[in-house]
């Protein structure tokens, strides 16, 4: 059975679609027209996990979140982050969004598809232009479609979709300029076959792990390289250990602000209003944040003896040609429709 997720207008069209969109346009509404009252704010406390190192501005999204909301709420409600994977890996943090265990996480898409499978059209290698054309599709009709879906099948809510940039190749030993220069790497990648198919694509002897388990692989040479956006690259310190990285882009990282539904039913229109419209805050300023420290990244990381490899238009083209097996695969799964809904995206 092929994912298909659009006709994913027409999927947000539907009764339910409709009704949930209705009750989020009030929500925000409410919120805009009124703003929540502070006064009304019941008295609790959260729990908010994430595998991200306190200096990376996912971390400091997810801080940022739970400082406005304590502040909003005059200190009635209370988010406790937990980052660096304290709670459990990206894997981990979904399962445990699911028995309510912890009620707000940060979690790739490409995780979270292990669980909701056409999230795997997010991580399609080369399917986004640039950052724009991400948002574009996050923010719009087929974003909403999915994440509706994927709240009717998983009771998982999406409250925004932060990002971690596009993703890059780095390796211990190896310059990497063309898909040739990949084969027989031994390559971390992230536990969900798309991942893996793309790796494999290029020859890579590609390893699940783990991202909390990434460095010491790297440092006791488990693994030779690994793919990740620079902001992740410098965070985690995978820079001290690799000499080379190349500015692949060959996925955009989306990272979703998931939230347990089971708690978000039994908040007050308020409390609703308050997590919704700061959830949207801080994913704006993630995102301006994230591309503006990237630059500042790449030169340290150059500063510090790493190679840094920019591709030319003819090298990226050759990697774009070495995906289309893996394209060839997941158009059927994905869709061939919300493929080309996505490429059509302006």
């Amino acid at each position: 059975m092929p994912m298909n997720v659009p006709a994913m207008p027409r999927l947000a069209r539907g009764p339910r679609a409709l009704a949930r969109a209705g009750l989020a346009a009030l929500v925000l509404a409410g919120s805009a027209a009124f703003g929540p009252a502070s006064a009304d704010m019941p008295e609790m406390s959260l729990k908010f996990g994430h595998p991200y190192n306190e200096t990376h501005p996912l971390a400091q999204g997810a801080q940022m979140f739970a400082d406005k909301v304590s502040e909003k709420s005059d200190g009635k409600i209370t988010v406790e982050v937990f980052p660096n994977s304290t709670i459990g890996s990206s894997r981990d943090l979904v399962e445990s969004i699911q028995i309510g265990v912890v009620d707000f996480a940060l979690v790739p898409t490409t995780n979270v598809a292990s669980f909701y499978p056409p999230l795997d059209l997010f991580y399609l290698p080369f399917l986004f232009r640039d950052s724009a054309h991400a948002y574009a599709v996050s923010d719009g009709e087929i974003g909403e479609a999915l994440f509706a879906d994927m709240l009717a099948q998983t009771g998982i809510r999406t409250l925004a979709m932060y990002e971690s940039g596009f993703r890059t190749i780095t390796t211990a030993n190896t310059k990497v300029e063309m898909p040739d220069d990949m084969k027989g790497i031994k390559f971390r990648v992230i536990n969900n076959p798309l991942n893996v198919a793309t790796f494999k694509a290029l020859g890579a002897n590609a390893t699940p792990m783990a991202l909390s388990e990434v460095f010491t692989g790297l440092q006791q040479g488990t693994v030779d390289g690994q793919d990740n956006p620079v902001g992740n690259v410098k965070a985690f310190g995978f820079d001290k250990v690799q000499d080379y990285i190349t500015l692949s882009n060959h996925q955009w990282a989306g990272i979703m602000f998931l939230a347990d539904d089971k708690m978000w039913q039994d908040l007050p229109d308020e409390v609703k209003a308050l997590f919704a419209e700061t959830a949207k805050e801080t994913q704006d300023w993630e995102r301006a944040e994230i591309n503006a420290v990237e630059a500042k990244y790449l030169e340290e990381m150059e500063a510090g003896g790493m190679t840094v490899t920019r591709l030319t238009p003819e090298q990226a083209t050759a990697f774009q040609q070495a995906m289309e097996p893996v394209w060839n695969e997941y158009r059927e799964k994905i869709g061939a429709d919300t493929i080309q809904a996505v490429v059509d995206t302006k």
